[in-house]
C-alpha cells in the first residue's frame, strides 16, 4: 500500500478545509476544532490540523465525548489514539484518564464553542438538534467528512446559518485519492516519499475545493460548496459517458 494511506482521508479532508479558510482570507493558525470519531480519520484530522496551527479539541466514542482544551497537538496524544483503536475496548473515556481531560458521558461534542466542526464518525451523527447548537454558539465552519454525517434538514439550517459548509462526498475523497496514487505507483514499480504523496493529496483537494467554488459560481449559486460538489461531480460523470458514447 501507499505511504500515508490510513491518514489520506483525515489530512485531505484538512486540507480541504484549509482550502475553504483562505477563500475566506483566514488560516488555521489558532483555530480549535470539533472531531467526532478517534479512528483512522479523527487520527488524520489531529495530526494535520496541529502541523497547520490549530488544534482539535474534542473527539469521541460511543460511550461520549473527551473536551482537551489543551488539544490532541503531541505525538504521545497522536499515537495513544492508535492504542485506543487497537484494543477494542471502543471507549474514549480512555483518552481523558490517561490525559487528565474532561470526559462528558452519553453526550455528542457539538455544544462545544470552536472555529471549526468536522463529524468523521458516522452517518446522520448531526440532527436539529446538534445543527442547533452549533449555530448557537456561532460555529462558522462546518465540514463534513465522514459519509453523510448530517441529516437533510440540519444540513439546510447549517447552510443559512455559517459561514461555510462543505459536503463530504468532496471532503472526505482524500483516501479514494491516494488508493489512485497507489495503484499508480504499483504500475511504475516506484513508490514516493510520504512527502510526495502527501503534496500530491494537498494538490488534489485544492482542486476539488476550486472546481466546486467554480461550478457553483457559474451556475449562479455562488460559493455553495455543497450544490457546487453536486454540480461538478455530476459535470465529471456526464462527460466520461458522452466520451464512452453512452450519451
Amino acid at each position: 500500500g501507499s505511504l500515508i494511506r490510513p491518514e489520506a482521508t483525515g489530512f485531505g479532508a484538512t486540507y480541504y478545509v484549509n482550502e475553504v479558510l483562505k477563500h475566506e482570507n483566514d488560516s488555521f493558525e489558532g483555530k480549535t476544532v470539533a472531531v467526532s470519531g478517534f479512528g483512522n480519520v479523527a487520527w488524520g484530522v489531529c495530526q494535520k490540523v496541529a502541523e497547520l496551527g490549530g488544534k482539535v479539541v474534542t473527539i469521541s466514542g460511543p460511550d461520549g465525548y473527551v473536551y482537551d482544551p489543551d488539544g490532541v497537538t503531541t505525538k504521545e496524544k497522536f499515537d495513544y489514539m492508535l492504542e485506543m483503536r487497537a484494543s477494542g475496548r471502543d471507549k474514549v473515556q480512555d483518552y481523558a484518564d490517561k490525559f487528565g481531560a474532561q470526559f462528558f458521558p452519553g453526550e455528542k461534542p457539538w455544544g462545544v464553542k470552536v472555529d471549526v466542526a468536522m463529524p468523521c464518525a458516522t452517518q446522520n451523527e448531526i440532527n436539529m438538534e446538534q445543527a442547533e447548537k452549533l449555530v448557537a454558539n456561532g460555529v462558522p465552519y462546518y465540514i463534513e467528512v465522514a459519509n453523510m454525517p448530517t441529516t437533510n434538514d440540519a444540513l439546510a439550517y447549517l447552510k443559512a446559518n455559517c459561514k461555510a459548509v462543505a459536503p463530504s462526498k468532496a471532503v472526505n475523497a482524500g483516501g479514494v485519492a491516494v488508493s489512485a496514487l497507489e495503484m499508480g505507483q504499483n504500475s511504475m514499480r516506484y513508490s514516493w516519499t510520504a512527502e510526495e504523496v502527501d503534496e500530491k493529496l494537498k494538490g488534489i483537494m485544492k482542486n476539488i475545493f476550486e472546481n466546486s467554488v467554480k461550478a457553483a459560481n457559474q451556475y449562479g449559486l455562488g460559493d455553495d460548496l455543497v450544490a457546487g460538489a453536486n454540480i461538478a461531480g455530476f459535470i465529471k460523470v456526464a462527460e466520461a459517458m458522452k466520451a464512452q458514447g453512452v450519451v
